[in-house]
């Protein structure tokens, strides 16, 4: 009804406006010329003017009608969760949850914008095991796959792609990085893109996404491991009038290019791990004694700065954003000063999510960290999401398989020939033992038999 009505408002201005105009353009016409010009020419624009009306409201109206039509399809909780197990307690719990914060009439009830949800994205919306952190992939895809991409001047130090092979062989193998390599791709995330624009860094990492195959896995790329019931909560509160952020320890401009490659999140709603900026031509200046010209533009510099993870996601939260989460989800312990501050929220009725990696069928999952992790929830009265089946009925979709890691067969070998190594030392150990035992007994033997003569003499 209001779009008909617009659209006649607008019908009967546009009339209005056209007959002027014709009649001041006939005015040094003969009267009866210039009358049957102004009539027929007003019934023409009449009617293109109220054409263009209907189908300007007609177009609006289609396009209200789509938006609307996809905001009720996110919001419906029967339809919204096709990847999640129907008689999922958590899935039910956030539910319940979203229904009282937004419902005008309940005693929970929290306006739109306070509707705060923060997102923590590796392990919680996307994989975390492909083999490793998505963007220490990325690194070793730069320094060691595709080094002159979108730069081709830019050539990797041997020392640099000595040490991002060895971080790809650690965690090809399915183990943690040591210390210094966790400071190594600290270092080098900055360097080894400082000079890049941001526009210029999100295409090499957008390219990287789209285009390799995430390890570990077969019919997927690292651009589509999202997770999908995670997706589909995001977008369910979206269509609930939340305000959804994500808050990640990866660096901010490598979130910018993943998200959005699956939800609809601008980049001034993504906080994360930054590393320095600097104009084209600052040089060694500092940043408030020199002024940049129109001719350069913000590069990437070093360093990497401080993180943005456990008490350090909180402090950004209320830096960046100055209002306190009511929802917030994460996957380890870098997320749960984030899920305490909103758990704890003052204000308003808040929850904590975590995501709880215990799928090893269709991920690589943990059991003993997965133990702890519940017994943390617990403790702290979070909401747990259980990769697998006990919640989610899908991880990826269809298509999509668990393989095995590159170094897995040979770390396997590895460990059986440390394995055989230890059995035949043991059996060695064993052996000398033995040995040693019947020579005492000989000894022992010997002594009687001479102990027996002596007295006997």
């Amino acid at each position: 009804m209001l779009h008909k009505t617009a659209a006649s408002t607008w019908k009967a201005t546009l009339a209005l406006v056209f007959a002027c105009v014709l009649a001041l353009a006939g005015c040094g016409a003969s009267g009866s010329t210039a009358s049957t010009a102004d009539a027929s020419a007003s019934t023409t624009e009449q009617s293109t003017a109220a054409s263009t009306a209907d189908s300007a409201a007609s177009s609006t109206s289609s396009s209200t009608a789509d938006d609307s039509a996809a905001t009720a399809a996110a919001a419906d909780e029967a339809t919204a969760f096709p990847s999640w197990k129907a008689d999922s307690a958590s899935l039910k719990a956030l539910v319940e949850y979203v229904n009282a914060v937004t419902d005008e009439s309940s005693p929970d009830y929290v306006a739109p914008e306070d509707r705060i949800a923060t997102f923590d994205m590796d392990g919680t919306i996307i994989c975390e095991k492909a083999p490793f952190y998505v963007d220490w992939c990325m690194l070793n895809n730069r320094v060691l796959d595709n080094p002159s991409y979108n730069e081709p001047e830019y050539k990797p130090s041997p020392e640099t792609v000595k040490i991002c092979q060895g971080i790809r062989d650690t965690i090809n193998a399915g183990e943690k990085p040591s210390e210094q390599q966790e400071k190594d791709k600290a270092r080098l995330i900055a360097s080894e893109f400082a000079g890049l624009t941001p526009a210029q860094f999100r295409e090499f990492a957008r390219n990287f996404l789209e285009s390799v195959d995430a390890v570990g896995f077969d019919g997927m790329t690292y651009g589509k491991s999202f997770y999908q019931p995670m997706l589909e909560v995001i977008r369910y509160l979206q269509a609930k009038d939340f305000d959804v952020w994500m808050v990640s320890a990866c660096e901010r401009e490598f979130v910018r290019a993943a998200v959005p490659l699956e939800l609809n999140i601008a980049p001034d709603h993504i906080i994360g791990t930054d590393v320095a900026y600097a104009s084209t031509k600052q040089g060694d200046e500092a940043f408030d004694k020199y002024n940049m010209g129109q001719d350069e533009t913000i590069v990437l510099a070093e360093p990497l700065l401080q993180e943005t993870a456990k008490t350090g996601k909180s402090i950004a939260i209320e830096r960046e954003i100055g209002k306190r989460p009511i929802l917030a989800f994460g996957n380890s312990s870098g997320d749960y000063s984030m899920l305490n501050y909103a758990q704890s929220n003052p204000d308003h009725k808040g929850m904590g999510v975590l995501v709880l990696c215990d799928d090893l069928e269709r991920e690589y999952g943990d059991a003993e960290r997965a133990k702890e992790q519940t017994a943390e929830a617990e403790k702290e009265g979070w909401v747990l999401f259980h990769m697998s089946d006990e919640d989610w009925a899908t991880i990826y979709g269809e298509g999509v398989s668990k393989t095995e890691l590159p170094g897995a067969a040979t770390k396997a070998e590895e460990t059986k020939a440390e394995e055989t190594k230890a059995d035949e030392e043991s059996a060695d150990a064993a052996d000398a033992a033995e040995a040693e035992s019947d020579a005492n007994s000989a000894a022992e033997q010997t002594q009687s038999e001479e102990t027996e003569l002596a007295e006997a003499a």
